[in-house]
């Protein structure tokens, strides 16, 4: 007889009927435009032995639509027409058909055209009462069914649990579904990996030339990375030709294995003919971190039951759903696209099966040769031989985007691998590099602090890879490294927790690259500041405050806190406090200094272990704190890495301390392996309390100075006086000598009567003698002399100078240049000289810089410096327009400006090499009263120029020319006008009148401030530019 469930339905339906001012949704004129395309219902599908409200409590909609439950019923529909409301605490019995209707609410309009579901099935909407009426007592029995209908309300319920809530679009759904057996562990699949259901993971299939158009809402067009959903063990079939599944054929075949499904149909507008020409129907082989898979379309069923919208594709243990039936969300975006199956047809043949579009559960066909926009592509990954793995076979690695992007998200992504294997470091394709970031720089950094290319091998014990789009080293990240701090005059109490408190080593992290700005004076940091003066440099940070109490003034006074110069291994330095923000911004580890691109948290969003021993210890840095009539300076640590406070400048306590900074100036110069590391054995000794090897850093291709002794502490029961390093080259070197280049590790001897290499008494092996190589340029940019040992070969090849006008030939071992060569041994000092060929068209000037763009406000300085060789660049590709300008190279400048005059007299100062590329220079300016050395005997060519320094040079240099120089500006608009040094006033007056200095801003000059060499190509371009203005009448 026909089930009467009407009188229970009516009862459920007067509370939507009561609602005052309801219409039915398709009926309201004033409807925002904005509606919502879709809305997906899920709840738990009835299974025996569950409470009924308890289960009904996880009901909810896609977060999108704004649903909100406001009515449950549930009641049991029984076949002789007795239907029984049920209570709160009743449970599911199997076999039993169940009304459940549930009323949700929402103000996001809904439209005709809005697809409802509710568990991925599609909600047959009817427009009125009666319509719904007839299909209820029409319903027998045989199926689960989803009815429903929207309404639509101005003046809301009425309801004040509801709050009064207006213009409420009401969604009324009737669901009649049959309870089923619940699973017990003996029907559960079990699953074959230990790796999380549901999770995302991202393989790369741009190689496997999947045809038709890739689908543009993937995050990367490139496909290099793809997102797939693991949804673990399902029991289902899939084929292997094409047919038509039948029950029998899918029972008989069906097996457990483990998918990823992806989240978006890759490619569409493609037939399945085509398809199946490339073997992605029924599978092609592809691997992935060591895990092999097939790349195939997973099996979809090949016939449907019941009718229109509410039809149910079979075979139903097909993989489309069984992974549905394991969480609805498995299978993602498949609104309005298809995405083609295994199966064919099987009332249609040849037509093929398609799924989604309306749902996710919804099923159709097509001819197999049919394409169009909205039919695609929607890949499985079967993993094969799963046995062979085991349950923790499948390992994720977590990707770190570095400050790029995949897609619109920089947020981390994770790949999958083979466990206990090395793994391919995955591509730079398909990622988005950080904003203004135009480097081909690109490496990824492993969390054992090594870096790989992609491509490269990766180590098994790896389990994550960040992103790094520019370092100017290769040098390990995150590497400890140590340096002698001892002769720098750093005020303080030495800190009691370093391994060495003589501070002859003094442990340093390698933090690589970062893009901050710094500060060369004294000021508060503003964020247009930090903006226009970032710029990638690299630093190693001390992993302690190597001195507490000690205040900024005192700190500064010694010139630690803006920088001074430091050498260690061949390798020159500035030593300094970091930048560490003006400001806060919120609290804990959520804490930052403002502006965000200050050094310290710029090290610690690369790595926040890249700081160290912060606890109870905080640090001076360089900015001063904003508005305020006392000098107060930023520190950070103590309570948390991230802290920031301040205090008084003058201020002194045993739990603030200085924390230096090494920056590597002109890092072009050095190049990316310009940084190599020496490790020291420490052969039986130790480093506080360390006994295993250390390392410290010299310059790749140059001698360095052997460590000092000091500050190790001799082997128990070691009470000589005897102290050397044994090399890797079998040569013992006292502490200060000097070593060779190619030596890359030193192992403290203790005890002497060995030299390691068979003979005896402690004695050295012979002195090596060393020759000089000369580069003899000719107009070209100037390239160091290089010293080696007897008989060692050098490689012409990489030595490149540039010259204006000219492109190089090569080099030749006679000034007539007769004899080309592109190698020598050298057996006694040898000079090589360069060849020349005259470019056709000298004046057009090609940037060659990679780090001067013409959106950059010294472009046209540098392009000009550059066309007229002035300056060089740093290295081919790299112009350095942040780094620093010495001394030599100033002396320098000026002296080609004034065509490499020979010098007249002799070079006095010590610290100024005989043959060194600056020392014809650096005489011929002394001489000519443009330079003036520290004192008689030293000059200091490789000390940084202030911008003050820099303006007395030029004046210096235009009264050599004879130029007038009555012309002054008026400083008093710059506030920082009382930092010029007395001698420097007049200086600054003159060129700031002739318009050769402008302001750091249009108040500050920043007298102290260090020169960059964007700010030196400026000055020379304005001085160049204006000399017949300045010339004397």
């Amino acid at each position: 007889m026909k089930k009467r469930i009407l009188s229970i339905l009516l009862t459920l339906c007067m509370v939507l009927c009561l609602m005052p001012t309801a219409v039915f949704a398709e009926g309201n004129e004033d409807m925002p435009t904005q509606a919502l395309t879709n809305v997906a219902i899920t709840f738990p599908a009835p299974k025996a032995g569950e409470n009924i409200t308890e289960a009904m409590k996880a009901a909810s909609a896609n977060a999108d639509s704004g649903l909100n439950l406001y009515l449950f019923g549930p009641a049991l529909w029984k076949q002789d027409g007795n239907h029984q409301k049920l209570k709160a605490d009743d449970t599911y019995q199997k076999d039993s058909i169940y009304l459940l209707n549930f009323t949700f609410y929402t103000q996001k309009p809904i439209t005709e055209n809005t697809a409802l579901t509710c568990n991925g099935n599609p909600i047959t909407r009817y427009a009125d009462h009666q319509a719904l009426t007839e299909a209820l007592n029409a319903y027998d029995g045989k199926e689960d069914a989803y009815l429903g209908f929207v309404m639509f309300s101005e003046e809301g319920t009425g309801d004040p649990s509801m709050k009064d809530l207006k213009d409420l679009y009401i969604i009324g759904l009737y669901a009649i579904i049959r309870a089923q057996e619940a699973q017990t562990p003996e029907d559960t699949v079990k699953e074959q990996f230990n790796l999380t259901s549901g999770g995302t993971y991202y393989f790369d299939l741009s190689a496997e030339n999947i045809l038709g158009t890739v689908n543009d809402a993937l995050p990367d067009n490139t496909m290099h990375y793809v997102p797939f959903t693991y949804a673990g063990t399902v029991d289902a079939y899939k084929l292997t030709s094409a047919m038509a599944t039948t029950e029998e054929y899918a029972k008989n075949n069906k097996y457990p294995h483990s998918l990823f499904v992806a989240d978006y149909a890759v490619t569409k507008d493609v037939s399945r003919d085509a398809l199946h020409t490339a073997k992605l129907i029924f599978g092609k082989n592809y691997a992935s971190g060591g895990v092999d898979y097939t790349l195939r379309a997973p099996s979809v069923g090949s016939g449907s039951t019941g009718s229109g919208e509410s039809r149910r594709v079979t075979p139903q243990n097909n993989e489309w759903d069984k992974m549905l039936d394991k969480d609805d969300k498995y299978i993602k975006n498949w609104g309005k696209m298809f995405s083609w199956g295994q199966d064919t047809w099987s009332t249609s043949a040849p037509r093929c099966a398609v799924r989604g579009y309306d749902s996710a559960r919804y099923g159709d066909h097509h001819s197999s040769w049919y394409n169009y926009i909205g039919l695609g592509f929607r890949p499985v990954l079967e993993v094969l031989n799963p046995d062979t793995l085991d349950s923790d076979g499948l390992k994720a690695v977590t990707l770190a985007l570095g400050g790029g992007k995949l897609g619109n998200s920089s947020e981390d992504i994770q790949i999958i691998v083979k466990n206990g294997e090395s793994f391919t470091a995955p591509a730079s394709e398909g990622l988005t590099r950080p904003d203004g970031n135009n480097e081909d720089y690109f490496m990824w950094l492993g969390s054992d602090g090594n870096l790989y290319a992609p491509d490269e091998s990766v180590p098994a014990d790896v389990t994550k890879l960040t992103a790094l789009f520019y370092e100017q080293f290769n040098l390990a990240l995150g590497g400890r490294y140590y340096f002698d701090l001892s002769a720098m005059g750093i005020p303080g109490t030495v800190n009691d927790a370093l391994p060495d408190k003589t501070m002859h080593y003094v442990p340093f992290t390698y933090a690589g690259t970062v893009d901050a700005y710094k500060l060369t004076s004294e000021r508060e940091t503003t964020e247009e500041y930090a903006q226009q003066n970032k710029y990638p440099h690299s630093l190693f940070v001390a992993d302690y405050a190597v001195k507490h109490t000690v205040s900024w003034n005192d700190l500064h006074t010694e010139g630690l806190i803006f920088g001074k110069g430091y050498a260690a291994g061949g390798v020159n330095y500035t030593l300094r406090a970091p930048s560490v923000g003006s400001g806060r911004t919120d609290s804990g580890e959520s804490q930052r200094g403002t502006p965000q691109i200050n050094e310290w948290d710029k090290l610690l969003d690369k790595n926040d272990g890249y700081i160290k021993n912060w606890k109870r210890m905080a640090s001076w840095g360089q900015d001063t704190r904003p508005d305020n009539s006392t000098p107060f300076r930023a520190v950070r640590g103590f309570h948390s890495a991230r802290g920031w406070e301040f205090n008084s400048s003058s201020y002194q306590n045993g739990i603030l301390g200085f924390r230096p900074v090494l920056e590597v100036p002109n890092p072009g110069t050095l190049g990316a392996d310009g940084l190599k590391v020496v490790t020291l054995a420490l052969g039986g000794g130790k480093l506080g309390d360390i006994s295993e090897n250390i390392k410290i850093i010299v310059k790749t291709g140059s001698e360095f100075t052997a460590p000092a002794s000091d500050g190790l502490t001799r082997p128990d029961g070691n009470n000589e006086d005897y102290f050397m390093w044994l090399g890797s080259d079998g040569t013992l070197y006292a502490p200060g000598d000097s070593v060779p280049a190619n030596v890359t590790k030193l192992t403290a001897k203790f005890a002497g009567g060995s030299s390691g290499s068979g003979g005896g008494g402690g004695s050295r092996k012979p002195s090596v003698t060393y020759y000089t190589l000369h580069f003899e340029t000719n107009g070209g940019s100037a390239i160091t002399d290089m010293r080696e040992a007897n008989n060692t070969r050098i490689s012409l090849t990489k030595y490149v100078p540039t010259r204006h006008g000219y492109t190089f030939i090569g080099w030749y071992s006679d000034h007539n240049l007769t004899n080309q060569v592109s190698e020598v041994s050298l057996t006694k000092n040898m000079t090589v000289y360069a060849g020349w060929r005259a470019d056709e068209n000298p004046d057009i000037v090609v940037n060659p810089f990679t780090d001067v763009s013409e959106k950059d406000w010294f472009y046209n300085d540098a392009m000009f410096v550059y066309k007229n060789g002035l300056m060089l660049g740093t290295s081919k590709t790299l112009f350095g327009p942040h780094g620093t300008v010495t001394r030599g190279m100033m002396a320098t400048i000026l002296w080609r400006m004034e065509g490499s005059l020979a010098p007249k007299g002799e070079n006095s100062f010590t610290d100024v090499e005989a043959g060194r590329w600056y020392a014809d220079a650096i005489t011929w300016t002394t001489e000519n009263g443009i330079f003036a050395g520290y004192s008689k005997d030293k000059f200091g060519p490789d000390d940084p120029i202030t911008r003050e320094q820099l303006t007395a040079i030029f004046y210096r240099y235009a009264d050599y020319k004879g130029y007038k120089l009555t012309v002054t500006g008026n400083l008093d608009k710059f506030e920082d006008a009382d930092k010029i040094t007395d001698y420097a006033k007049t200086v600054m007056q003159w060129a700031v009148g002739n318009g050769l200095i402008k302001g750091k801003s249009e108040t500050l000059l920043d007298p102290q401030g260090t020169a960059t060499r964007a700010e030196i190509s400026a000055m020379l371009h304005r001085f160049i530019e204006k000399a017949k203005l300045m010339q004397a009448d």
